[in-house]
């Protein structure tokens, strides 16, 4: 087996995990792990002709899985077909971002940027704000989603708003964030998000910024989204004059401490146990991410299994 049949398998692996077959293109984009940047055409052709993948793989209406998971080309056509209802809530909400003036861009993260999301999902968004002000974007984010009565609780959380991760646009580096070496799932999960709002292109910087996950995915590229969520000269104006009431020109340098004092006494107590043990729930001048139940291991765990599986447990890297 070679590297590039060793790669494909390991992509196909990982998307499994998730019950999301792949066609050619997304296999070539979401390549992992590969030395170098291979052209489409060659991962075309070994797909084809290679007899190694032909032994471990099946195809289903273009779409590749793994030997005997043919049926899950129906679960990710049925999530597509949810993931429309899903984004129209979320650019409804995302517009009414536009008029705080604490937040630069709100992307979709996790399974529906990828449209993959369940019946069952909530709708994760991932925030950078305005320097400064990022408990001030938290606090008016999830209090629009509170009127609203949208915030996910434990007995339901379809097509509720998961507001769990925010950055500063000044820290916009969270390679930090990753658990380990092991962790397949961080490098993914920067290069799916689907950018909502977006007026100032921060998105190309933070994919700059965090170039390090092309180290991972050498063919991967960023993600367009042609429903994006734009300001015009009202809401302009009226962000203006949200941010003048809610933090005034003389109050400036203390709004957000006093944001943080509100928030941090409600936080619940199992997120304060957690708070900077680990990459699970941190909270610093720079970032705010509240991920108490972190599967990245789990993903990783499962993903291992699988690879374990179609290699006939030879294959002893973890890569």
């Amino acid at each position: 087996m070679n590297d590039l049949e060793r790669s494909i398998l390991k992509t196909i692996a990982f998307f499994d995990v998730f019950k999301y077959p792949l066609t050619t293109t997304e296999i070539w984009k979401y390549l992992f792990l590969y030395k170098k940047r291979v052209s489409f055409e060659k991962v075309r052709y070994i797909l084809k002709n290679s007899k190694i993948l032909k032994e471990r793989l099946s195809k289903k209406e273009g779409f590749y899985c793994l030997k005997d998971r043919e049926h899950i080309y129906l679960i990710r056509k049925q999530n597509n077909n949810l993931a429309e209802r899903k984004f129209s809530k979320a650019i409804r909400l995302i517009k009414l971002y536009r008029f705080i003036p604490f937040v630069r861009m709100v992307a979709v993260c996790n399974s529906l940027a990828y449209s993959n999301a369940k019946e069952t999902s909530d709708i994760d968004f991932f925030v950078i704000t305005k320097k400064n002000k990022i408990w001030l974007a938290r606090f008016f984010t999830i209090l629009f989603v509170y009127i609203m009565g949208q915030r996910p609780s434990d007995k339901d959380k379809s097509d509720t708003f998961c507001l769990s991760f925010f950055i500063d646009e000044e820290y916009l580096n969270i390679k930090k964030i990753m658990l380990n070496d092991k962790d397949i799932y961080s490098p993914y999960w920067v290069q799916k998000l689907l950018p909502i709002y977006d007026p100032d292109n921060l998105y190309k910087k933070f994919l700059k910024v965090n170039k390090w996950y092309l180290n991972y995915l050498s063919n991967a590229y960023s993600n367009t989204f042609t429903k994006e969520v734009k300001s015009n000269i009202y809401t302009n104006i009226a962000s203006k004059i949200f941010g003048f009431l809610f933090s005034p020109p003389l109050l400036n340098k203390w709004t957000d401490r006093i944001y943080k004092l509100i928030q941090i006494r409600i936080i619940d107590k199992n997120l304060k146990s957690l708070v900077n043990l680990d990459t699970r729930v941190i909270i610093n001048d720079g970032m705010l991410k509240f991920h108490d139940n972190d599967r990245r291991e789990y993903f990783y765990k499962k993903w291992k299994e699988r690879i374990n599986n179609i290699l006939n447990k030879k294959y002893e890297q973890t890569f």
